[in-house]
């Protein structure tokens, strides 16, 4: 008998204001780690190296090693039966953990300079590391529990709470020391918070019998083979591979692109990726409304590609401060819509029994992305100009704008029961 490994769906019931509430308080905690990296690690490793490379791959939230792990940890998390829940135990052992090396990170600073930087870069790659692994468990959780129509502004309150955590460590005074501590803090307290409060449906409340588990390598390869059939995810993940590969070059290096180009200090510098998140967190809450109730996930998408795309351009010729705080505004509203829209899209286009290694896989895409647009912007910058990211990133999203613009979400349902099909004729040839 072929094994039945579904899902019974979506949530039919919408989310209270309260558990929207509880779901997102958690990315408050996450955003202070993404502010660390993308606004932090660079200038605070610039006192121990001048190499951009280096910096930029250390102030990237994915490394190479995911485009393996991740998807693992989807696949896990997909198949997980345990009480509490199949996200909740990635989240909770991980996320203490990755908090744990984050908070060692600044104590590296005080040892011997032959071994200082190997240290600080041992620790911040492995805080990203099991980052990751409670991240994206974290993120598949919301389709577990959120209606189709309502996935669009869960998200956006959800990537609202994230720029606040953004901007908390931006904005507060002191020292690396104190903001890395008060990162590792927040993301153990406000997870565990979120895990206490939001009840995450248990695979083992299905009746007994009605659902077969496969194996591990099972699951792994019936998801991996469904990409021959699902041509809308594979787009989708095209797209947001080449969105990572463009974000990827300017955020790591943005602050030092500000300082180079104007001569300005790094606080004013950290004050232009405050005008980014702060455009952003104003236009993410329209942008979900946009999405669910007048356009569509993808149509938002493209919007918010096509105002990244007229930043880019725009950040090739800005020279001063007022310039660039007006880029980073108009780059902050198509982030927004990108935030709103790109995970919802990803949901409806993918099987929702397989959520957690589509997550893994968009990871994935950003874990070979980043690096590798670090690798060749950092090679740029070292040899030229700063400006040089701008450059990369308009190229990288139009290509991303081309692969969503060809996807066809209406396409996806019947490509997503072809797969099921097929994966129940072969799964007992695993």
């Amino acid at each position: 008998m072929a094994s039945n490994t579904r899902d019974p769906g979506p949530p039919q019931s919408f989310l209270t204001p309260s558990q929207i509430f509880w779901y997102s308080l958690a990315n408050f905690g996450y955003g202070t780690f993404f502010s660390l990296n993308n606004a932090l690690i660079a200038p605070f490793l610039s006192n121990f190296t001048k190499n951009a490379i280096l910096m930029g791959l250390m102030g990237s939230t994915h490394s190479f090693e995911g485009a393996i792990i991740q998807p693992l940890v989807g696949t896990a998390s997909d198949r997980l039966r345990h009480p509490f829940g199949k996200r909740r135990p990635f989240i909770l052992l991980f996320t203490p953990l990755s908090a744990l090396f984050l908070a060692l990170t600044p104590a590296a600073t005080h040892l011997p300079s032959s071994i200082r930087l190997s240290l600080l870069v041992l620790l911040i790659f492995l805080s990203t590391v099991l980052f990751n692994i409670a991240y994206d468990p974290y993120q598949a959780l919301m389709p577990d529990i959120t209606p189709e129509p309502q996935r669009g502004r869960v998200t956006a309150i959800w990537s609202l709470f994230g720029l606040f955590g953004q901007a908390t460590i931006l904005l507060m005074p002191g020292d690396y020391t104190t903001k890395f501590l008060l990162s590792a803090a927040l993301m153990i307290v406000l997870a565990v918070l979120t895990c206490m409060m939001i009840p995450e449906p248990s695979p083992l409340d299905a009746p007994e019998g009605d659902i077969e588990t496969p194996s591990f390598k099972q699951q792994l390869v019936r998801a991996l083979r469904g990409l021959r059939v699902l041509r809308q995810a594979r787009l989708g993940l095209l797209g947001f591979f080449f969105a990572g590969l463009g974000i990827g070059a300017v955020l790591p290096l943005l602050t030092e692109f500000v300082i180079h180009i104007t001569h300005c200090t790094a606080n004013q510098a950290a004050q232009m990726f405050l005008i980014l998140m702060a455009s952003t967190a104003l236009a993410v809450v329209p942008a979900g409304q946009i999405a669910d109730r007048v356009l569509t996930p993808k149509k938002t998408l493209l919007v918010g590609f096509s105002l990244i795309f007229i930043a880019c351009l725009c950040g090739l010729r800005v020279t001063t401060l007022t310039q660039i705080a007006w880029v980073m505004g108009l780059a902050g509203i198509g982030n927004a819509a990108l935030s709103a829209s790109s995970y919802p899209l990803l949901a409806d286009i993918v099987p929702p029994e397989e959520v957690g290694f589509y997550v893994g896989l968009q990871s994935t895409a950003a874990s070979l992305a980043q690096p590798l647009t670090i690798v060749i912007t950092g090679a740029l910058v070292n040899h030229g100009s700063y400006r040089v990211i701008f450059l990369v990133c308009a190229l990288c999203i139009l290509a991303a704008l081309l692969s969503i613009a060809l996807l066809r979400p209406s396409a996806a349902k019947q490509e997503i029961q072809q797969h099921r099909a097929l994966a129940e004729l072969k799964l007992s040839d695993i």
